[in-house]
């Protein structure tokens, strides 16, 4: 007979043991009670659930029913998970047996389902669906965590027991560990029941509807290329963020030496001329403001005197005491991981593939550089907005020459010191590169062309206009400065809408403007910027000397990509300075002067508010759906070349990094976690409630990134004790005055290893307080230590300019016979002298780029037929004296050129005559080569105006040959 039922089966039954004994069961009570079992068999204690056995007298109709269908049905009708696996002699095998199966059951359809959704979708779908997949999953479990954390706090404020979840073993442990040092503990109230009485005496607010409201945003990474698979310590660096900074490396102590100096400098030259009795004959030059706000000015390479002041010495004594007896820290912990310092080294190795940010939002996209090149010569390809540069090498001189003739034609408007400055004589072409759109999957992950400016022939003319143009920003009333200001604006509105009597039902609106920077036409961005400039009211400088110059900064807007050098036809590019003033400029008058004026709009008595922030537009509409569908159709036609994207909603939108959100009559102001931080939690959130919520959001997700939990705690009590108003700009301190402070940082880089450069400064404050001099200008405010940034996850992995990555940088050129051999091949486009991707100092200030060099002593040019750059060993090299000109010098190395130009570079400094070069240097070092050795900086800085380098040929002799049978040329 079966011990669980008394029932007697004419088939054998399966026998269990148990610590009281053996014990039988029928086939269908194990199938039924295998689960139960454990507490009946395994303790004598009764169990804590209620199980149906054979004391239990409330046995249903069904229970008797499949008891019946046991005993008639065959074997082979039965459940298959008990008939694959062996007759077990614990009820616990038993369970494992079957969950083992179920398991594998499971894998089984997971398998099968995956590989119909393989056969349905492309690679590059399917690995998104996976992505995404994943990313839902984490979001899921990180909701059930917060929401777990929030109990927990709960529990803790109301001073209540709380036992956290554990798993037996872990219990098990704990208690012995316990009992080895003292007594065995009370036991605890259990977890499921305490919680029960919290859960009655303090109601709990639901979280949910605010969950459910944050949209899942793009995973941190996406991946659409196939060429490489991304592993763990990939998904780790990227998850951390761009911003991210790995623990860096060694100081450098003479880089630190070297920032002492200067700091110590500008505070003896500032007590200097503060102390300098001013000298009535001579005449002091006079700077505008302009000058100063544009034109740098260069680091003084002298140190200055030794100061009078002894209070300023003596401090300067101590910092310098502090330092020598300062011991250096231990080498602190990693915060990456090995496998994540080994993706990070993979990825900057990577030779077929591209790591671009996000246009909007924080992650990275991966691509094969091809897709990469197509997308961007997709773009430049269109005739109707580029055009192709037929002679670059003339195209920078024409440009120099047509804004040296504007500067003639305005000669009495802009001073001998901008005309100087104004012209580039190292200038170079501008550079395309392109940001993904990772928040448009469904349009294949669009790219937004900026056009660099840097170092090109009109960024110094662009910086002049945005001088001009910048302070007339506040003239266009619609116009969003940023997320502060919109803010405020919504709490105008919520004001006004309050005190109405009856304030109508608004539907919230926004709008994108589709490439608003290359579809603004010339034609309109003038008559804008001239309509603009005439409402000035000192017409200095005249408004068609401005016109002029932004004409100039869009008809010669020339950038390269590539082998391509391209010219811009019509439109504006993102990447001069003055880009983002006259995009605001040209979109105020085609679309915001005509939406808010009456006599053009049609619809404007249903335009409650309405705002612009470049080409995203947010809206208060007061009218019905079908009306807002028609204004739509209606901004659509103002422009032939503007288009306009619209989403509209009757009670949640997001506008920028908020969700706004309607309370009634007001608008409700939400930040769209977790963009942002903790501060802008507090200025973004309008309800209190809404804030705390926003805390511990994200609060968990810099958890889940490894920041340390009292920092963000801390960094959460600030955010609280500030006000909201100060954050929003609102509020005008009190002490704050007119004329800005003088300040006087020490710059620096930080790394652990070296001194606490601050806590020294503020130990020996007070002895700037002995004389009245140092204790008037030098105080706590004015001397603090600001730190320069090291490279972070986004420095390391991207680089916006593009350069082909070669997998054999040298080419195959195995004699010196070949380098002048009349049969070559056709030339590469990659070929030529080029700089390294990490700007050291030789590619940054001594190496010219180049793919052709001239022969100094017969002036005939030559190709440079191969791909070098400072990393490329067996090498030649011209170096050309700058001072003498008919002085050069041709050499060799077998190393690369970086290890070469080290050793040229110490035996200059040291005066060490090792080759023809260092016995120039040296030979001159009184007259013509004069260098100042003082500081490593101060010699680069000289020797750069001395020296300049060219990567002429890669060499690989031939077996048995040796490199140094070869002679310079």
């Amino acid at each position: 007979g079966c011990h669980n039922c008394d029932k007697v089966t004419e088939k054998a039954p399966a026998r269990t043991k148990s610590p009281v004994g053996s014990v039988w069961l029928c086939f269908g009570c194990l199938k039924k009670n295998d689960l139960a079992l454990v507490p009946k068999l395994n303790s004598t204690k009764p169990p804590t659930n209620k199980i149906k056995s054979a004391d239990n007298k409330d046995r249903g109709e069904d229970d008797e029913e499949e008891d019946e269908e046991d005993r008639v049905s065959p074997r082979r009708n039965r459940e298959p998970s008990l008939k694959a696996g062996p007759v077990s002699s614990r009820a616990s095998d038993v369970i494992r047996n079957n969950l083992k199966i179920k398991i594998s059951a499971l894998r089984q359809c997971a398998f099968r389902l995956d590989m119909e959704l393989k056969s349905c979708l492309t690679i590059n779908e399917y690995r998104n669906v996976l992505e995404n997949t994943t990313h839902l999953v984490e979001n899921n479990a990180s909701r059930d965590q917060q929401k777990h954390s929030r109990k927990l706090e709960r529990d803790k404020k109301d001073c209540q027991h709380y036992i956290p979840w554990q798993t037996y073993a872990n219990i098990k442990q704990q208690k012995r560990r316990m009992s080895r040092v003292k007594k065995k503990a009370p036991r605890l109230p259990s977890r499921r029941m305490k919680r029960k009485r919290v859960r009655s005496a303090h109601p709990h607010v639901s979280t949910t509807a605010s969950s459910e409201q944050s949209p899942v945003g793009p995973p941190a990474v996406i991946n659409l290329s196939n060429a490489v698979t991304l592993t763990g310590g990939h998904f780790g660096i990227f998850k951390k963020g761009p911003k991210f900074i790995p623990t860096p490396p060694k100081a450098d102590f003479a880089e630190f030496q070297e920032d002492i100096r200067l700091w110590k400098n500008r505070l003896r030259w500032a007590l200097y001329h503060k102390t300098k009795e001013p000298d009535p004959k001579a005449e002091t030059p006079v700077t505008s403001s302009i000058e100063q706000a544009l034109i740098k000015s260069s680091k003084s390479k002298y140190d200055a005197p030794i100061s009078k002041n002894l209070a300023l010495e003596l401090f300067l004594q101590k910092i310098d005491e502090e330092i020598k007896n300062h011991k250096e820290k231990k080498v602190l912990g990693d915060n990456l991981t090995k496998e994540e310092r080994q993706a990070l080294q993979e990825m900057k190795s990577w030779k077929t593939t591209i790591i671009r940010p996000y246009d909007k939002g924080v992650g990275f996209i991966i691509d094969d550089i091809e897709s990469y090149k197509s997308r961007i010569l997709k773009e430049i390809s269109n005739p109707a907005n580029y055009s192709i540069v037929t002679d670059p090498a003339n195209a920078i001189n024409e440009i120099n020459s047509r804004i040296q003739a504007w500067m003639t034609e305005y000669n009495d408007q802009i001073s001998p010191k901008l005309q100087e400055w104004m012209i580039d004589k190292n200038a170079d072409f501008g550079y395309f590169y392109m940001n993904y759109k990772a928040h448009k999957p469904e349009k294949g992950y669009p790219g937004r062309m900026i056009t660099s400016g840097c170092g090109s022939p009109t960024e110094r003319l662009s910086s002049w206009c945005e001088y001009h143009l910048k302070p007339l920003m506040k003239k266009l009333p619609h116009r969003l400065e940023d997320t502060s200001h919109f803010i405020r604006k919504v709490m105008q509105y919520n004001s006004r809408r309050l005190e109405e009597d009856d304030p109508k039902p608004i539907i919230l609106c926004s709008w994108d403007i589709e490439a608003m920077y290359p579809n603004i036409t010339n034609d309109l961005g003038l008559e804008a910027c001239r309509k603009l400039l005439d409402s000035r009211e000192v017409l200095e400088p005249s408004t068609d000397c401005i016109v002029d110059a932004i004409k100039i900064t869009l008809e010669v807007n020339i950038a390269r990509f590539g082998d391509k050098v391209v010219k811009q036809c019509d439109g504006t590019a993102m990447g001069p300075h003055h880009a983002c003033s006259y995009a605001d400029i040209a979109a105020d008058l085609a679309l915001d002067q005509k939406v808010m004026d009456e006599n053009v709009n049609p619809f404007y008595s249903h335009v409650d508010d309405w705002s612009r922030f470049r080409d995203d537009i947010m809206c208060m509409w007061k009218g019905s759906v079908d009306e807002l569908l028609a204004f739509n159709t209606w901004i659509n036609n103002l422009h032939p070349r503007l288009k306009f994207t619209m989403e509209y909603s009757e009670s949640t939108i997001v506008f920028l990094d908020l969700r706004l959100t309607k309370g009634g009559p007001m608008v409700l102001t939400q930040i769209n976690i977790p963009k942002g931080v903790m501060k802008r939690v507090r200025r973004n959130c309008t309800e209190d409630t809404t804030c705390e919520e926003g805390f511990s959001e994200y609060k968990q997700h810099l958890l889940n990134r490894g920041y340390n939990g009292s920092l963000v705690d801390q960094a959460i009590e600030e955010a609280r004790a500030t006000p909201r108003d100060d954050l929003l700009g609102s509020v005008q301190k009190e002490n704050e005055t007119s004329q800005s402070q003088n300040q006087y940082p020490l710059v620096m880089k930080f790394n652990p290893r070296l001194p606490p450069m601050s806590k020294f400064i503020h130990q020996n404050l007070h002895v700037l307080g002995l004389t009245e001099q140092t204790k008037s200008m030098f105080h706590k405010k004015s001397l603090f230590v600001s730190y320069k940034m090291e490279k972070n996850i986004l420095g390391m992995t991207t680089c916006n300019k593009f350069k082909e990555k070669h997998n054999d940088p040298v080419s195959s050129v195995t004699n010196a016979s070949q380098l002048s051999s009349s049969t070559t091949p056709a030339d590469d486009p990659s070929w030529g002298c080029h700089q390294c991707r990490k700007s050291c100092t030789l590619c940054k200030n001594f190496l010219v780029e180049a793919t052709t060099f001239t022969s100094p002593r017969t002036s005939q040019t030559f190709k440079i037929r191969s791909h070098i750059d400072c990393n490329t060993k067996n090498v030649i090299y011209l170096m050309l004296d700058l001072k003498c000109t008919e002085i050069f010098y041709i050499g060799y190395t077998t190393d690369c050129m970086a290890v070469r130009w080290r050793n040229h570079k110490s035996h200059i400094k040291k005066s060490i005559k090792s080759c023809e070069l260092a016995n120039h240097f040296v030979s001159l070092s009184s007259s013509t080569h004069k260098l100042d050795k003082s500081a490593q900086a101060n010699f680069t800085s000289d020797l750069q105006e001395h020296l300049s380098i060219i990567l002429i040929e890669s060499v690989i002799p031939e077996t048995g040959v040796d490199l140094l049978m070869l002679r310079p040329l």
